[in-house]
């Protein structure tokens, strides 16, 4: 069975795994059974069928976007699996930056693209992409997977934020990574905090004072933050929502890579799963934060702003930079605590996280290239990398705002 990503590539099952394997170019050639049981209990929001499928639907995903989808389906008597794989033209929207690793090969006259990715587009999530019934593990279907695509045409073979459990082929590259996650957990009882204020009480009195400052500078200002769910968030809320996640990209002098109807989709298939904060001022929305949810994690994923700066008060308008931190940050402390949620996941990068207390976390991403001396120079150069994030990471957690990290350091 042979996909093909353009007319000088194309991707083929070995005769030997064509009994097992399959390849689907979208998740609709997926029987009702078999839907069924893949997508019977999903560990994450971003791995559900509606989420995926919502970026088919929706021209998020598809040959014309870079992402063509590339699903392998495993099938052997009454056992599944899907691996949620895509072949990917370019390395945008993966948090994981391979762009001087394709410079390397365009130098040398060699084309880096197509590339076979293992990844959930535009979200830098650790979560499993094989969807089982199988005794077959992750481990084990990759490599399968790896197998299949070395002859094929492709460059190489990524797997992007897998669960913390996989354990790594010899011959594959890991390469880490860091993100800021916030833990409901005391640092000095070990338990999920009672409330905000307890989680204030367990920092250091300078932090604790930061903090109070600038939610009083969002209150002062008039600000009042309000969540919804999915199918409360009303027509107006979402086409400004939409703008203000425009406007992000934009200051940046780029496009969103997610369309409207994918975003109206989400808010009413994942409507549990999905909270959007409402930033009004003078009773309009002037700002908006995405999250997502699930049983044990919160997931900010998208803020957006109206393009106002910075005005005065005489001119009716506010100072905005405060905003940015409590709808991103401390509303979503609070919602986590209040949901009794373990851990709270803001989004890639951002060290002015530490001092309002998201500790760094390693992040990591398994990488197989196909030709030898290029896998090699990559595998040199991830190991020099790993080397600097675990200092990075070191240093990090002694500038953390806890009271018991300052008395350790």
């Amino acid at each position: 069975m042979t996909l093909s990503l353009n007319s000088a590539s194309s991707l083929t099952i070995p005769e030997s795994l064509q009994s097992q394997w399959q390849i689907l170019t979208n998740l609709s050639q997926l029987s009702p059974s078999q839907r069924k049981v893949l997508f019977a209990e999903p560990t994450c929001p971003f791995i559900t069928f509606e989420f995926l499928d919502g970026l088919e639907r929706h021209q998020c995903v598809g040959t014309q976007t870079g992402w063509s989808p590339c699903y392998f389906l495993y099938e052997q008597g009454q056992e599944l699996g899907l691996f949620i794989c895509y072949l990917k033209s370019h390395s945008y929207g993966e948090y994981v930056f391979d762009w001087s690793w394709a410079d390397a090969y365009h130098r040398h006259g060699i084309n880096y693209y197509p590339k076979l990715l293992s990844a959930i587009p535009f979200t830098p999530v650790p979560a499993t992409k094989w969807l089982t019934n199988s005794t077959l593990t992750e481990q084990q279907a990759w490599q399968q997977i790896c197998q299949i695509t070395e002859h094929s045409g492709i460059t190489g073979a990524h797997l992007l934020f897998p669960q913390d459990n996989f354990n790594k082929q010899a011959d594959q590259i890991e390469r880490q990574g860091c993100q800021f996650h916030w833990f409901n957990t005391h640092p000095e009882t070990q338990q999920p905090y009672h409330d905000f204020e307890d989680y204030l009480a367990s920092m250091t009195a300078r932090k604790r004072k930061m903090i109070k400052k600038e939610r009083l500078k969002v209150e002062s200002a008039g600000f009042k933050c309000e969540w919804r769910r999915g199918h409360e968030i009303s027509e107006e809320e979402r086409a400004l929502f939409y703008q203000f996640y425009h406007n992000t990209y934009y200051k940046r002098g780029q496009e969103g890579y997610l369309t409207r109807a994918f975003f109206d989709h989400v808010f009413d298939s994942l409507s549990d799963h999905v909270r959007l904060l409402v930033c009004q001022l003078n009773g309009r929305m002037v700002a908006g934060a995405l999250y997502f949810i699930d049983n044990s994690h919160l997931y900010g994923r998208y803020w957006g702003r109206e393009f106002t700066p910075r005005q005065d008060s005489e001119s009716g308008s506010v100072e905005f930079d405060a905003l940015h931190f409590e709808a991103c940050y401390y509303q979503g402390i609070e919602l986590a605590i209040e949901m009794g949620l373990s851990v709270f996941n803001p989004g890639t990068q951002g060290e002015h996280k530490i001092p309002r207390g998201f500790q760094p976390v390693i992040t990591r991403s398994y990488h197989q290239l196909f030709l030898d001396p290029f896998h090699q120079a990559v595998e040199d150069f991830c190991l020099r990398e790993c080397q600097h994030n675990s200092m990075y990471i070191k240093e990090c957690e002694t500038r953390l705002p806890f009271k018991q990290k300052e008395k350790s350091v």
